[in-house]
């Protein structure tokens, strides 16, 4: 069978996810202890699956005349079944093929949100936040967020937030092929994968709205005690120990919905899993002998105001001991000098007053914030940067790894030059630096040359001379050299640029 069918079942099915009515389950257990159990199902409207899958094989996989009935056996042997919700038929697409986590088990909340980092950058207005004894989930309207990305051509504004960053391939990319380069190559990209352009060539922007407009993601949390409180879109179960809240994909209404236990433990100023870009102060409720990353917790109250991972246990004395995990970030992103991409070894970007560089790389990184932009002279050259993934020395911190954006010396002109980089978090570097590529001038004497008298050599560089020699020792522009013998002057620029010039003297 065909490539697109066998191997590129999985991009399909991502497709698919833009058109009909597709519903999303999340599904969360806690117990009292914060070990947790996370799945999430995704189920496709019957039609729109068999649709979508029968014209992405006959028109744009140059299949042979699939049907409908083929298409639902060829889906049914992937383990894709048919379910009924709500008294119509769907498609269960099962997680190993969607993408999706399946029972996964976590020791702790903070090991969930661990999983989450540098994924999902969680805000205030924008998170579901999770604790042992209570769930918030916000979300904004987003609608005309979409309606942009989704403005014009589909295909140029998926593929360009995508496309053209130069991964490693020892880096996780699931549309790599099977070369033996040692970087995806640009036809390698997604922007120019052919699976994923016959997706995105199926549909039509309206479409692709109209699909997303009936799309519907709902979370389903259940806690080893009962409920208490909640909003008034929460459902709870018979047992008042699970909730159940379902919401749209995409609207233009703000949603906050909440359930708390009645064993909740309410610590107040700061939410589970949000990365803050400001200072925090955390207020713990009297008689909670609370620890902060490990460490006990003397005050009720508690500025959290340096870039990390802020991790609180929160006792109440009985059964029950709360989490309250975030991160605070207000770390400008790193710019620096980078000899090797490969390597994770870095130097200041500054050598003195000024940024000088003549080859290697400019290596951008963000550890915690994670890099959103870069900029060079206000043109965007993220799309540019060989990409590497490094760990994280921190083991206490929410993220675990980052990207390594390495910018090539040699893709700038000689002169000066204006960087800003931006996290997610709206922290930004605003740096110059300054590409010298051009040898220290000499005069007085010619490489190769003899001379029949004395010389006097001037050296100089716009830049500024940072050594001098000749034959070994430091040697003064102006200087005279007028004993026979054969010498060799090597000077190097501030940016290190080397200019030898070997000569003689014979009288």
């Amino acid at each position: 069978m065909r490539k697109l069918v066998t191997t590129g079942l999985s991009i399909a099915l991502a497709g698919t996810l833009f058109t009909g009515c597709m519903k999303m389950d999340g599904n969360i257990t806690v117990n009292n202890d914060g070990s947790c159990i996370f799945s999430t199902e995704i189920n496709i409207e019957k039609d729109a699956m068999l649709s979508a899958y029968t014209k992405l094989l006959n028109e744009d996989g140059g299949g042979d005349g699939f049907t409908k009935d083929q298409v639902a056996v060829m889906l049914e042997s992937y383990g894709v079944k048919l379910v009924k919700i709500d008294n119509k038929e769907y498609y269960k697409v099962p997680s190993d093929i969607a993408g999706q986590s399946q029972n996964k088990k976590f020791d702790s909340i903070a090991g969930y949100y661990k999983s989450l980092a540098g994924i999902s950058y969680q805000t205030e207005n924008n998170v579901l936040s999770l604790s042992e004894t209570s769930v918030t989930i916000r979300q904004p309207a987003n609608s005309n967020a979409v309606e942009k990305l989704f403005s014009g051509n589909i295909q140029d504004n998926i593929a360009n937030m995508l496309k053209g960053n130069k991964l490693r391939k020892d880096t996780v990319v699931p549309w790599d092929d099977e070369d033996n380069d040692e970087y995806i190559d640009d036809d390698d990209t997604v922007n120019n994968n052919d699976d994923v352009n016959a997706i995105l060539n199926l549909f039509q922007d309206k479409e692709v709205m109209a699909g997303l407009k009936t799309a519907t993601i709902t979370y389903k949390v259940k806690f080893a005690s009962r409920i208490k409180e909640r909003s008034s879109n929460v459902t709870l179960s018979d047992n008042d120990q699970t909730m159940s809240v379902t919401l749209p994909l995409i609207t233009d209404k703000n949603y906050n919905e909440y359930a708390i236990c009645e064993n909740d433990i309410a610590a107040e100023g700061a939410l589970n899993g949000v990365f803050y870009n400001k200072a925090v102060t955390v207020t713990i409720p009297g008689g909670v002998q609370a620890t902060l990353n490990g460490n006990a917790v003397t005050d009720n109250t508690v500025i959290c105001d340096k870039t990390g991972t802020y991790n609180f246990k929160l006792p109440d004395g009985k059964k029950t001991t709360e989490t309250l995990c975030f991160m605070v970030d207000t770390s400008a992103p790193v710019v620096a000098r980078q000899k090797n991409r490969d390597k994770a070894e870095f130097s200041n970007l500054y050598n003195g007053n000024e940024a000088l560089l003549n080859n290697g790389y400019i290596a951008v990184y963000d550890v915690e914030g994670g890099v959103s932009d870069i900029t060079v002279d206000s043109i965007s050259v993220i799309n540019d940067a060989t990409v590497n993934i490094n760990s994280n020395a921190d083991k206490e911190s929410l993220v675990s790894q980052y990207y390594i954006y390495s910018l090539d010396t040699h893709n700038f002109d000689e002169g000066s030059h204006a960087i800003k980089v931006s996290d997610m978090l709206g922290n930004t570097s605003e740096e110059e630096f300054i590409i010298d590529r051009t040898k220290p001038s000499v005069k007085g004497v010619k490489n190769g040359k003899t001379y029949k008298k004395a010389v006097k050599i001037k050296i100089s560089d716009k830049n500024g001379i940072k050594s001098a020699t000749l034959n070994g020792k430091a040697f003064k522009s102006g200087s005279k050299t007028s004993k026979n013998g054969t010498y060799t002057l090597k000077v190097t620029d501030n940016a290190g640029n080397v200019k030898t010039t070997r000569f003689k003297i014979q009288k």
